[in-house]
């Protein structure tokens, strides 16, 4: 089985980081290492070891089998395999670009002040019409406007705003209450839990930045589990509160345990969806030769001017089989599913290769620079949406700095330092 080869590559990799002093939480590898453990080694140790139900079984009337759940599981080593390579192959050149930034940049400030102020005064603005849009617009977290790119950049403005006041002007208590008001009100909503999650994650990088620190205190992990334990059930919690105007933490937080820890938390089911995907693409015997990724190139036409507009994930409604509706429900495929739609076991290793050439780039040259940096500005970005280019593949590498962090983006262009000896 899988498992035994992915659990001695997990501690290979652990070992090794350990080994090259990379326990870093701005390190990529890392990141990619502790998103696998905790949803492909963990999860799978439930299923072929302690006997736990396939949570999407309950979803399809073709049910996954434990064979494809294996194949997924290989695949998913093998992109994790492949990431490292990508990773830590022909640094070099990265790194001495990065010593140059460091020394050159040690002392910096902005070029472009007045313009920098103007911007962030029109992301506060816009940041309060994006958050009462998300509050208030009915059907927010529909298929319609899920698929509409312009509700999604503006729906995103208001969590955004706060963190880039932050990122900006430092943890001042203002910016922080402006921030937890932000968090507070995104997370009753109760939908697109990345919202919430990606943006604290964002923060505690640039905040270990500041400290001088490679992982987070003990009080921030405990804090992070708990943070986890509420993002499963956050649309239970969001209807909880829209409909009684409270939400009982304590009885939230002890049944989301109880899901995670028995296996029947249904967030916890992204190998066995990329399993379901991987088992149909066999059975159609179908191959996108990089289809998958047209999407990239149309995203932004708003659907009022094309009507036919294929869906973004219009791939999952390709490989439906008879009782498993990919498309209809959203399913992931993790980035080793659509890799292997689209180029087979070698796309599993090439797509992951080349997408860990670029955070390799971006950790090697920025990390150590300083924390004003536009260029680590970037790195906190990629950082930030590792987790969904892991989750849904390559796609989301393009889509999501454009489509749900554009500000950041924006942000990155504006910034112009300049080096003060």
């Amino acid at each position: 089985m899988s498992i035994y080869l992915d659990i001695l590559i997990v501690i290979f990799l652990s070992i090794y980081l350990v080994k090259e002093k990379q326990l870093n939480f701005l390190n990529p590898t890392f990141l990619y290492l502790v998103i696998h453990v905790f949803f492909v080694t963990f999860r799978s140790i439930q299923i072929f070891f302690l006997n736990s139900i396939i949570i999407s079984n309950r979803w399809y009337a073709t049910f996954v089998t434990l064979e494809e759940i294996d194949k997924a599981i290989f695949l998913a080593d093998l992109s994790l395999v492949s990431f490292f390579a990508g990773f830590y192959m022909f640094t070099k050149s990265f790194k001495v670009n990065g010593n140059k930034l460091i020394k050159k940049y040690k002392n910096l400030k902005e070029d472009r002040k007045n313009l920098l102020r103007i911007y962030l005064n029109l992301v506060v603005v816009l940041g309060f019409i994006g958050m009462l849009t998300y509050a208030f617009l009915p059907g927010i977290d529909s298929e319609e406007f899920e698929g509409n790119t312009y509700t999604n950049i503006l729906t995103s403005l208001g969590i955004i705003s706060s963190v880039i006041l932050l990122y900006e002007y430092g943890f001042q208590k203002k910016y922080m209450v402006f921030f937890i008001a932000m968090v507070l009100v995104y997370a009753v909503q109760g939908a697109n839990r990345y919202r919430v999650i990606l943006p604290l994650v964002f923060l505690l990088m640039y905040y270990l930045k500041t400290k001088n620190l490679k992982l987070p205190p003990l009080k921030f992990i405990i804090l992070g589990f708990i943070v986890i334990l509420l993002s499963f059930p956050l649309k239970e919690i969001g209807k909880s509160f829209q409909e009684n105007g409270s939400v009982d933490i304590v009885n939230v937080l002890d049944e989301s345990y109880e899901e995670f820890s028995s296996g029947e938390s249904g967030d916890l089911s992204f190998i066995e969806q990329s399993a379901a995907m991987i088992g149909a693409i066999d059975m159609k015997n179908i191959i996108f030769y990089g289809k998958t990724y047209e999407p990239i190139f149309f995203f932004w036409i708003p659907k009022d001017f094309w009507k036919s507009k294929p869906k973004l994930n219009q791939w999952q409604f390709d490989i439906e089989v008879s009782g498993r509706e990919f498309g209809e429900m959203g399913q992931i495929s993790i980035i080793s599913g659509e890799s292997y739609a689209n180029f087979r076991y070698f796309g599993v290793f090439i797509i992951s290769f080349l997408v860990a050439r670029w955070y390799s780039y971006l950790y090697n040259t920025f990390s150590n620079v300083n924390y004003k940096h536009r260029g680590f500005l970037l790195l906190l970005l990629f950082n930030m949406v590792l987790f969904q280019v892991w989750r849904d593949g390559l796609i989301s590498l393009i889509l999501f700095p454009i489509l749900n962090y554009l500000p950041l983006m924006l942000l990155f262009f504006i910034k112009k330092p300049i080096p003060v000896k």
